[in-house]
């Protein structure tokens, strides 16, 4: 008897270019890590890792404990990172680099999930996600924050969680809704506020209910007016108002913002006003768009109004401008609509501006990071001299070794914002890195003030000044390699100088 054999189905045109997008995070992931590289101690990055490795062993940073520790009391971040290396047993910088790919496909999921929410056509979802992509390292304004930082701190995971939930107000699923900014909030207490505050009255706005979301927003204004006028008679300690006021420190304040950085804040504004105006009310867009405007304008009222270099500084901590991260992820999903419109009339023309796109970030992405590979993965041998008399400091010195250097230094050029206690493992006197700590936690102000001055102006000390610095706890120097002195200098290199401090 003869048997047919059927031959297997092919899948369809539509079938196979969904398979492509739904995979299409996954893929586009080495792509973001080429384009925006990746730095895993530096940054802020040093501050969240130096408090996970404290977390792992507690013997570490016996002097400034209080600063590495900061973060961890306040976020679930690194006690998870912690149970993920106990349990797996993986080495630091491979659990690094595993988490920081897991946290960018993350982030291309979220804003996919989005932006099949927002966009029927396919083109729109394409373009969507790959400006998402290109996006990643594109600066808020002058938060000081881009959308995805090329290292991993808890807003690595707090910044798709804040999409997923914006996705799932749009679903009406209010119980997933409420799960996911619980657990942004666990990860991030900062930035899942801000992303509650977003969703509400992105639910307030998407049910016609405009009279309760500007209750809201004006509820909010007013609060900080009164919290402002019960703060003036209260005193600001000056070790607080130096750290808060230290040039590297300007995105704190509005008004010390620069005029491209104030432009930062209103085009957004602009961009959200004119879409919201044109959206259909039916359309879910415009309740985003009317959402991210009603956010945003409250953010900068109380901002502009109540939180200023020569005013009270009770609202300084809440940096209320960073909800603007969150503004600026969904205004890039937004854009692919625009985007893909003109696409549509040349596919060439969308291709070569992706590619720019992508080509551009790239260079950025080398201008900002200069001295440093594009992608530090472990095991590859450190290209700044700073990475590279640090990790000499790790396998040279005493593990309980504290080391005092110029406060400025992690915002000299070329240093790159390296983290000294991440990479070194070692201890080290508050610096003006130390000071982003401080703002958001003011009862850190005045040993960060009595460590910072002491070594100031370490550089060109006398042996006898610098010996001084053995009362807060110093036990080695970390020199200019042109700096004199007259102690033992085991290391040097083009850039460092490490020299142990005499008794």
């Amino acid at each position: 008897m003869a048997t047919s054999v059927t031959a297997p189905l092919r899948p369809t045109g539509h079938s196979a270019r969904s398979a492509a997008f739904s995979s299409a995070p996954l893929l586009l992931t080495p792509l973001v890590l080429c384009v925006h590289g990746y730095h895993p101690f530096a940054g802020d990055a040093g501050i969240y890792i130096a408090g996970l490795r404290h977390l792992l062993d507690p013997t570490l940073y016996p002097v400034n404990a209080a600063f590495v520790s900061a973060f961890t009391r306040w976020s679930l971040f690194a006690w998870t990172m912690a149970a993920f290396l106990r349990l797996t047993h993986l080495p630091l910088a491979w659990a690094l680099l595993l988490a920081h790919l897991a946290s960018i496909a993350l982030y291309l999921l979220a804003c996919r999930q989005l932006a099949v929410r927002l966009f029927a056509s396919a083109a729109a979802r394409w373009c969507a996600l790959l400006l998402a992509a290109a996006a990643c390292a594109l600066p808020v304004a002058g938060t000081a924050l881009v959308l995805m930082d090329p290292y991993l701190t808890a807003r690595s995971f707090s910044t798709p969680l804040s999409l997923f939930a914006v996705a799932a107000v749009l679903d009406r699923a209010w119980l997933r809704t409420a799960f996911l900014l619980a657990l942004a909030t666990a990860l991030h207490p900062l930035m899942g506020a801000c992303a509650a505050a977003f969703v509400v009255l992105q639910a307030l706005l998407a049910a016609e209910r405009n009279r309760a979301a500007l209750a809201l927003c004006a509820a909010a204004i007013a609060a900080a007016a009164v919290a402002c006028c019960c703060a003036l008679r209260l005193p600001v300690d000056p070790a607080y108002r130096q750290a808060v006021l230290l040039p590297a420190h300007t995105f704190l304040f509005l008004a010390r913002w620069r005029w491209y950085e104030d432009l930062g804040l209103l085009l957004p504004l602009l961009l959200f006003a004119a879409a919201a105006r044109t959206l259909r009310p039916a359309d879910p867009r415009r309740a985003l768009c009317r959402a991210a405007l009603t956010l945003g304008l409250t953010s900068v009222c109380i901002a502009a109004l109540f939180v200023r270099p020569s005013g009270p500084a009770l609202l300084v901590p809440l940096q209320v401008l960073r909800s603007f991260h969150l503004l600026y992820a969904i205004g890039v999903v937004l854009a692919a609509g625009p985007i893909a419109a003109r696409a549509r009339r040349s596919r060439t023309a969308a291709l070569l501006f992706f590619a720019l796109l992508f080509a551009g970030m790239s260079l950025t992405e080398q201008l900002t990071w200069p001295g440093a590979r594009r992608i530090e993965a472990p095991g590859l041998p450190a290209a700044n001299p700073y990475q590279q008399a640090f990790l000499w400091i790790r396998g040279h010195t005493p593990r309980g070794a504290v080391f005092a250097f110029n406060p400025r230094m992690v915002y000299e050029p070329g240093e790159d914002e390296q983290g000294f206690r991440a990479i070194a493992e070692r201890d080290h006197l508050a610096d003006d890195k130390d000071a982003g700590i401080v703002a958001v936690l003011p009862h850190l102000a005045a040993p960060w003030a009595r460590q910072r001055n002491a070594e100031l102006n370490l550089d060109t000390m006398s042996g006898e000044q610098r010996r001084a610095l053995r009362a807060l706890g110093a036990t080695w120097l970390l020199l200019p390699a042109n700096a004199h002195t007259n102690g033992a200098c085991p290391f040097r290199n083009s850039v460092a100088l490490v020299c142990e401090l005499q008794p």
